[in-house]
């Protein structure tokens, strides 16, 4: 290639010396300046010539070659684009033809990119590094010829100033309900700290640096959030105890108060850059972006479980399904707790950096999806965030050199891809005094009988959050030393809203009782039907954990039928279960059965809801 631009230095010159020795020596010293790399001389006696003479493409060529390794991007397309005018037969400058393919890509014109990419391609070296690129380009403008003849139907609308209110805020989440915001800003010195707002009558209070034991006079940011608000982890970069150059750190809320933040330990954290953290909806498992060796790229998407004792699990990488060579930055993993959402350059996208979206509920090998025009574009796509109803979606947008949130309401073609999840919140208190309790509270599929979740209430408030990943029967189960368990069953369906509702518990004293809601008989029948294992269970696990209790099975029916029949039946279902504690072990001394049939409503038989209400088991201390 350099012995033919000499030769065609040399027939330039010839021809120059021809017409005009002034032309021919500021061309000739122009070539001289430029490959001594002296890039402002060149430019000066480059236009000096073509002041002369405008016949020759290659000192058109040089100057866009000049402006663009100044970055001058308008200059060195106007040189280039003038360039190939002059280049007649179209193949004498393929670099050219590049670069305006490249800055095409960049601007969404995707038909004129690929116009020039085709052309670059064509005169381009098989089997090198340059027509690879060039092949990824073109697939990329055929990709965005695709996108933008069907692109989604979104409106982004900036958030109100009060969140926008500094030059760069960036990184939003949200919990569940979508009423607490947390972002990430730059403060006025600089600064990179976490900032709280909430949603009050439908609007969002003015932001608070979210706690000094938090933020600090180094960087704090790109943090994530439990469903409930309870657990975050978030990235500090310098000045605290850190394996390497950012770490990972978590803490806890405990009524308005944040716990001290700690390190998240060696088996997350690494010697190298370890950031941008999602955690699972209940926060048993984190996904974040790190460029430690021995993945399949640059930085690749890892992750660590908890166990019941708080141990993290040392960090795995997601494999080649996610990760590519290149870069998968910015994970975000949907409330549902099965899409993931990740920000790549590694795939053929639209841009440097897009969005995609993959199942995660079977491993980690499902297809990435790219999620189309315009939530991705030419330039740089992370850090979207995407409620748990699914009905909206938060990113940042970077512009100019302010960086500023945005709230776009999410399309049904993008929606219907992943799951919604609803949410049940609200307070655990004492029935009598009610005082508010730190409990533990399990959810459990009815359908496959597998715990989805285990969680802790607040220990100062008592309130409580849970997220429903899919639609189904699901049992929650709410245990404080002390108190009776309760449990509560919900069958979420489509069209169900989320519920907010509070929990009374009963302490565990004499003559105390509680409703079994979630044990089952056929009708007209005392046989225990499978579903009924998990309460049986709890019952059990309270009976072994109060080795001195004495309690009462009662059975009780609606008033259907006749009532010595329904005696009989209450009768036989409480001796039932009474049967099942002693087969687990219960002694029988500590266990009365009665049956009570229609005799004690909870409440009036009037309805069918009413009077499946009152066909239950209790459990009364004696």
């Amino acid at each position: 290639m350099q012995k033919w631009f000499c030769i065609l230095t040399l027939l330039i010159s010839c021809q120059v010396y021809g017409q005009d020795k002034k032309a021919q020596f500021y061309f000739e010293q122009a070539e001289k300046e430029f490959k001594l790399r002296k890039y402002n001389d060149a430019q000066i006696n480059f236009e000096k010539f073509i002041m002369r003479d405008t016949t020759q493409p290659l000192a058109f060529y040089r100057l866009g070659q000049i402006h663009e390794s100044f970055r001058n991007i308008s200059k060195a397309k106007e040189y280039y684009l003038r360039t190939i005018k002059k280049d007649t037969n179209s193949a004498s400058y393929p670099n050219a033809y590049m670069y305006l393919g490249s800055r095409a890509l960049e601007e969404s014109q995707y038909h004129h990119a690929k116009n020039f990419l085709n052309i670059a391609l064509r005169n381009t070296q098989r089997n090198t590094k340059a027509y690879e690129q060039i092949q990824r380009q073109i697939r990329r403008a055929d990709l965005g010829i695709k996108a933008m003849e069907n692109p989604l139907n979104i409106k982004p609308i900036k958030l109100p100033s009060v969140i926008n209110a500094r030059e760069r805020q960036y990184f939003p989440v949200l919990t569940a309900d979508g009423n607490t915001l947390v972002f990430t800003a730059i403060t006025s010195n600089e600064d990179e700290d976490l900032f709280l707002s909430f949603k009050e009558n439908g609007q969002w209070t003015t932001p608070k640096p979210i706690s000094s034991i938090i933020n600090t006079p180094n960087n704090e940011g790109t943090c994530t959030i439990s469903a409930d608000g309870k657990i975050m982890v978030f990235t500090s970069c310098e000045g605290r105890n850190s394996y390497g150059s950012c770490d990972l750190f978590i803490t806890r809320k405990e009524g308005d108060t944040w716990t001290e933040p700690q390190n998240l330990g060696p088996n997350v954290n690494s010697p190298y850059w370890d950031s941008q953290p999602s955690l699972s909806p209940d926060g048993s498992r984190l996904f974040f972006s790190s460029d430690r060796p021995f993945g399949v790229g640059k930085k690749d998407i890892w992750m660590s479980a908890v166990d019941e004792q708080g141990k993290w699990s040392k960090a795995t990488n997601l494999g080649p399904g996610i990760n590519t060579p290149e870069n998968e930055v910015s994970p975000f993993v949907h409330a549902n707790g099965s899409s993931l959402f990740y920000s790549s350059n590694g795939r053929e996208g639209l841009g440097n950096h897009d969005i995609y979206m993959t199942n995660i509920q079977e491993g980690f090998k499902s297809e990435s999806i790219n999620l189309g025009y315009p939530i991705n574009t030419p330039g740089d796509e992370s850090g979207l965030f995407i409620s748990a109803d699914g009905k909206s979606a938060l990113y940042s947008k970077q512009e100019g050199d302010n960086t500023y949130i945005y709230e776009f309401k999410v399309p049904e073609e993008l929606s219907e891809q992943f799951e919604r999840i609803y949410y049940i919140k609200g307070f655990i208190k004492d029935s009598q005094t009610k005082k508010p309790l730190y409990s533990s509270i399990e959810l459990v599929n009815t359908k496959n009988g597998e715990r989805v979740s285990r969680f802790l209430s607040d220990p100062i408030t008592g309130d409580y959050m849970s997220t429903l990943p899919e639609e189904g029967e699901y049992v929650m189960y709410i245990e404080t030393p002390g108190y009776f368990f309760k449990s509560l069953k919900f069958d979420f369906k489509e069209g169900n809203s989320d519920q907010e509702l509070d929990i009374l518990l009963t302490k565990i004293e004499k003559e105390n009782k509680e409703t079994l809601d979630n044990i089952f008989f056929d009708t007209g029948s005392a046989a225990i039907r499978p579903e009924s294992e998990i309460e049986l269970k709890k019952v059990v696990t309270l009976l072994k954990e109060n080795p001195d209790l004495k309690v009462e099975i009662s059975g009780h029916t609606d008033d259907v039928g006749n009532d010595k029949a329904n005696m009989n039946l209450s009768i036989q279902r409480a001796n039932a279960v009474v049967e099942y504690l002693k087969g687990k072990g219960i002694h029988a001394q500590r266990l009365v059965a009665k049956g009570y049939g229609e005799s004690q409503p909870k409440v009036k038989n009037d309805s069918d809801k009413n009077r499946q209400l009152n066909r239950r088991i209790e459990l009364k201390v004696l």
